[in-house]
Formats: C-alpha cells, structure tokens, sequence
C-alpha cells in the first residue's frame, strides 16, 4: 500500500503551489476551529435515565436510584426511547458559579432539548436545531440556554429530552460564559460555512463539467457531494441555522434519509466509474453494486409515513454506514494496488471522511466518547474530500477532452495524406464561406485531380498510388499558407480554399502546385510522368458552399477536357 500513497504524494506535488497551500489552510482552519475552544468554566456531574410513565411530568431527584450516572463532558448515547430521558446536571464541586452564564448541548442533532425551571416562577426553555427562536441565543450547531440565577445549593438542572421519532445522537453538557459561548459559535460558523462553501463550488464545477463534456461520473460525484453536504447540514443545523429554510428543518427525518440513500448509491456510482472498475477491479462491481441495492431496498421505503418502516431505517443506518465504509476502502485499495490512479487519487481524499464517518457512528455505540469535535472533523473533511476528488475530476475533464479531440482529428483527417477529409473540410468551408462575407474579402476554390491515375496504379501498384497521392498533398503544404483549408476529396480529388485570396492570385497558385507536382512526379515515375489538372473559382455573393464547390468542379471539367495538366479558372 506504501508505493501507492507514493505515487500519489508524486502527482500531488505537480499541483500548483496556490492550490496545495488552499487545501491544507481549510484543514487548518477546521481544526483550529474544532480544538481551539476555550475551557468550560467548570466540570459538572450527570445522571439520567428514561422517563417513566409514573412521573407524570415531573424530574426525578438526584437521590433516585435509577438514575446511570455519566461524564457530562464525554460523549454519552441517553437513549430514552418515544417518552425521552431526563437528565441531571451538577457541579462536581457542588457549588454553582454566580450568573449569569450559558449551559451549552453542542450537536443534539434532531433531538428537542427542555431545561427545566432552575427557580420556582422561572419559564422552561425548550431548543431545537430544527427552529428559529429569536428569543434564544444563537444555535449554530449547537443549543445554548442562558441561566441568570442558579439553582439552590446542591440542586442540579434538569432536562428533559424529547426523542420522539429520531435517531438519540451522542450528547455532551458544558457551562460557559455568554462571551466564550458566542465567540465559539462564531468560530464554528465560520468553519462550517467555508466547509459547505467549499462542498457546494465542487459540485456546481462537476455539474457544469457533467453537462459540457455529456459524462456521468462528473454527475454521480455532484449528487454524491451535495447529498452529504444536505446531511450535514440537517445534523448541525445548518439549514436553520444561519440558511433560515425552516420547512427543510421541519422535515428532517426525511431529507436526512433522502440526503444519505442519495449520497450512498451516488458514491458507489461515482466510484465504479471514477476508478475505472470494469477494467481494474470487475469482479468488485457486484459487491458495490449490492451494497447501493441494500441502501435502497432500506433507505427508500423508510421515507415512507409508516412508523414501523421509520423504526427499521433508524435502527439499520449506522450499522450500514459502518459496513459500507470498510467496503468501499477495500475495494478503492485494491484497485488502487492494481494500477488505477484515480482509485488512489478517491483514497486520499475519501480515507479521512470515512474515518470521521465510521468512529461517529461508533460513539452511537458507546466508542470514542472522549472525541468531542466529530461533526467539525466531518465537515473539514468532506471539504478536504471534494476539494482532492475535484483536482482529481479536473484532471479527467482533461484527459477526456484530449481523447476526444485526438478522436475528433483522427475522425477528420485522411489517414493516407493528413489532409481533411471530406466531410471535415466541407463543414469549415461554411465558416470560411460566412467569414469572408462578413468582411468583404474574396476566397478563392481550387478543385484538383490527377491525371491517369488509374494508369499509375496499374503499372506500379497501388502502393505507388498512394505515394503520387502524397506527393501531391506535400506539394500543397510546401506552396499553401498554414490558414489554407486542403483537403481530399476522395480518391485522387483534392480541394483547397484559400481565404482572402482572389481568382487571379489563386489561379497563379495553382500553377506554382501543377509545376511542383509534375517536376516531383516525374523524378518518382519518369515513365508515366504524372500531372495534375486543376480548376479555379471566386466565392460569388449568391453561391452556398455546395455551389461554390459545383462550378469548381465545372472548372476542373474544363482543363480536363482541355487536354489536362493546366489550370482553368471560371469567372
């Protein structure tokens, strides 16, 4: 695996200097904002436990044996079920700090959050990521409550979390003071936003790239982006919080489920493609493509209003992320290992988003409860990922414009001579026909054909043949100017327009070429010494290209009827 990051770490170092320095200042910057938080004021206790129906509404007390005791500044999953959880917060030193000051949840997700009065006459306060509440303080990816006077000497806060219908995420629990709770949440939405900034740009260049060059990888990659970044923005609150598009907000659960079945079935799409999987890895395509099947046959219908169909697709989407992850891995090694450099180049930039992806679904499960800035991470890399899959997209436009146009020219040209074939040379006759006119210049037609070449090819073969025919076509480079159009015509025709040029001037030309054909002509075959007769016209202002072509080829009639080896121009 070492010499495939080798020639990767290769490639990138011949990306431009600026471009390098821009990737990895987003990832400083996402880290910075992820770790450069200041300390909590104090470090608090928790317990919690489901509410039960015998509470009627009210909080447990902190002497009830029920109560799981938990780390409030760890990552804890407080799985309450439809009734919610109550939750239990107090000083370790059992002393509160004077107010006023703010108790922050970062990252409850779809989770409503209720803190409790802390005094008797005070309201309860009730957050949601998921809406816009110009009373509270600002949520961006997280929920704050202001508290003003604290609770009685060895009374804790108490919460209630209201599950119903989500996915409980892992909670945490700080205090802060207003100023650090504010300028942490600036923090925050700075990196967020360039984050999101950068996922959008990427997919709206692979969009245009998807269009202009008919290719659907470049589409797969949009959708893919775009479906994760929707998902991210619905988990962190972003799409209320600053985007204000509560009706998404609203409907959370299922653009969540629509954003990662989308994401998912696009990626595996993308990949196949993106890492030419038919031709490195074929027999992977039936692992991929199972995989994006389970993710539909499950994610699709639970986006349906059926209760028991949303229990099943809560319950089975982290197990799928964490089984897909280490699947498409493997599978972009492997290719990566058998030669396919885009698999590498998707690698590099995808092996840090499934890292993200893979440890964030495991804290569902308990794991990694201490890494407390997962959904920074997973918005510094999915900018990390599109920035380093787009370099790696921009580069296959490329290279995919070069094939095509090498197929373009192989298409238009006359294997035999180089020259423009018919059907090329007729299609740039128009556009010369229209320039001319627009600038009232003259452009001239020589309309060309080898005398006797049927005798040449009887009495030498046709492999001669073919060397008079190229004779003739390095006669016409050799006398014509690099803007002059030439090309073959079939056989042993060949045609030239010769922009700005008159029927005088032309006709002069032309026997420059008659004479430089004959003197090659007769060196290579002194027997037969073969000529060429050619006719010369003027674009009129009423003849269209097939008309200017017609009475060139009159032309050419002429000097054949002539006695060949001249040249006639027809005025």
């Amino acid at each position: 695996m070492s010499f495939v990051f080798a020639g990767l770490f290769a490639r990138l170092r011949r990306w431009r200097s600026h471009g390098r320095a821009f990737l990895w200042c987003c990832l400083l910057l996402a880290c910075h904002g992820a770790v450069a938080a200041p300390a909590p004021m104090l470090l608090l206790e928790g317990a919690w436990r489901p509410v039960a129906a015998a509470d009627r509404g009210v909080p447990p007390s902190r002497a009830d044996p029920t109560l799981r005791r938990f780390d409030p500044a760890r990552l804890t999953k407080l799985r309450g079920g439809e009734t919610g959880a109550w939750v239990l917060l107090w000083p370790a030193q059992e002393r509160w700090p004077s107010g006023p000051w703010v108790l922050e949840v970062p990252s409850p997700a779809l989770q409503r959050v209720t803190l409790l009065p802390p005094v008797a006459g005070a309201a309860p306060q009730q957050r949601w990521l998921m809406r816009d509440d110009p009373q509270a303080l600002p949520g961006n990816g997280r929920v704050g409550f202001r508290i003003d006077v604290a609770p009685a000497a060895g009374q804790p806060l108490r919460l209630w979390l209201d599950q119903r219908g989500v996915m409980p995420a892992s909670l945490r629990f700080q205090l802060r003071s207003e100023s650090d709770y504010l300028r942490q949440d600036s923090r925050w939405l700075v990196v967020a936003s360039l984050s999101f900034a950068i996922m959008l740009s990427m997919a709206a260049m692979a969009l245009v790239f998807a269009w202009r060059l008919r290719e659907a990888t470049f589409l797969y990659y949009a959708i893919y982006v775009l479906g994760y970044g929707l998902v991210m923005a619905l988990e962190t609150g972003y799409v209320v919080h600053p985007l204000g598009l509560e009706a998404i907000g609203q409907a959370a659960r299922f653009w969540g489920r629509l954003g990662t079945t989308t994401s998912i079935v696009a990626a595996v799409l993308f990949l196949e493609r993106f890492a030419d999987l038919a031709q490195y890895l074929p027999r992977a395509r039936r692992w991929l493509r199972g995989y994006a099947a389970l993710v539909l046959l499950i994610g699709l219908p639970a986006l349906l209003p059926l209760p028991w169909l949303d229990a099943l697709g809560r319950a089975l989407v982290n197990p799928l992320l964490i089984l897909g992850g280490p699947l498409l891995l493997g599978i972009t090694a492997a290719a990566a290992w058998r030669g396919s450099r885009y698999a590498g180049l998707f690698l590099l930039g995808w092996t840090p988003l499934l890292l993200v992806t893979v440890v964030g679904s495991l804290q569902g499960f308990g794991m990694a409860a201490g890494w407390t800035w997962s959904d920074e991470a997973a918005l510094a890399a999915g900018a990390f990922e599109a920035l380093v899959l787009s370099l790696g997209l921009a580069e296959r436009s490329t290279s995919l414009r070069r094939d095509r146009d090498q197929a373009r020219q192989l298409a238009d040209l006359d294997p035999l001579t180089g020259l423009l074939n018919r059907r090329a040379w007729h299609e740039r006759l128009t556009a010369l026909k229209q320039g001319a006119r627009r600038r009232r210049q003259p452009l001239a037609l020589m309309f060309l054909d080898v005398d006797h070449f049927k005798r040449l090819n009887d009495r030498y073969g046709h492999r001669a043949g073919d060397d008079g025919l190229r004779a003739l076509a390095q006669a016409l480079h050799e006398e014509l100017r690099g803007d002059d159009l030439i090309g073959r015509y079939g056989g042993e025709e060949f045609v030239i327009a010769l922009p700005g040029i008159d029927a005088a001037q032309a006709t002069a030309i032309a026997e420059r070429i008659r004479e430089r054909f004959r003197a090659q002509a007769a060196l290579a075959f002194p027997e037969l010494q073969p000529t060429v007769s050619i006719g010369v016209v003027q674009l009129r202002p009423d003849d269209d290209a097939n008309g200017l072509v017609q009475r060139a080829d009159e032309a050419l009639y002429a000097a054949k009827s002539g006695g060949r080896n001249r040249v006639v121009a027809v005025h």
